[in-house]
């Protein structure tokens, strides 16, 4: 196992944008978050994901475009640069 100094365990996230690599993270949940991976050296072990969306960048953006090279239909749905992250809660 890799050497991570920044460990999460049991941890909850919500509506945050959560860059994950370099970051361990073990039997955490993420509920409508954007998960931001740009290199992979990350471990998300035992984590649950609820409508969140992975944003890729970087080395993993490339990543994924070959792997649409080969499957003909991307992996995943991309965030577009231009989307908001969040949707806006009206307050009444």
């Amino acid at each position: 196992m890799e050497e991570y100094k920044v460990r999460f365990k049991h941890a909850q996230f919500s509506h945050q944008k959560i860059e994950v690599d370099g970051k361990f993270f073990r039997n955490c949940e993420f509920k409508d978050c954007i998960i931001v991976l740009e290199k992979g050296e990350t471990d998300l072990a035992g984590s649950r994901f609820e409508n969140c969306k992975l944003m890729l960048k970087g080395n993993a953006y490339i990543v994924g475009k070959i792997i649409k090279l080969f499957t003909g239909k991307s992996p995943l749905k991309v965030v577009d640069m231009d989307e908001p992250l969040f949707e806006k809660v009206s307050k009444k």
